[in-house]
């Protein structure tokens, strides 16, 4: 696979991903829908050997003893997930990549916890704009 490549929203931190990614989830765990204000986070795991990170240094919060979540200092953008279990991976939010489409989630993990109205039926039913609602 290609490099892929991501960045925060303000771009102040961006990355290049040369390993294949792996454990491709939707968690739905509480801390992550706390820690990123998002129903879900979809995560991607690599090696830290094959990740290069480039411009500000990441801010790191540990939401638990074991994990450490690291963001952008100046945007607040989610970009990472380590937990102490397994130090030479990190696992990294798919919307910071610049074409998230070419990494296809894998499953759901943390399924327990999720918000009972993330079920495919109850988007299916709900209407669809291209853009924003008009009058929005």
């Amino acid at each position: 696979m290609p490099h892929l490549r991501g960045s925060c929203l303000c771009g102040a931190i961006y990355y290049c991903v040369y390993g294949e990614p792996s454990f491709v989830t939707h968690c739905h765990c509480h801390s992550c829908r706390k820690a990123s204000g998002a129903l879900f986070v979809t995560w991607f795991t690599v090696r830290d050997c094959e990740v290069e990170w480039h411009g500000e240094p990441l801010m790191h919060y540990h939401s638990s003893c074991s994990v450490e979540r690291g963001f952008c200092p100046h945007c607040g953008t989610t970009l990472t997930y380590r937990h102490e279990a397994d130090p030479h991976s990190v696992d990294i939010t798919l919307a910071t990549l610049d074409q998230p489409e070419l990494v296809t989630p894998e499953h759901h993990t943390w399924w327990q916890e999720h918000v009972p109205w993330v079920e495919p039926e109850a988007w299916a039913a709900l209407p669809q704009y291209a853009r924003a609602k008009a009058g929005k």
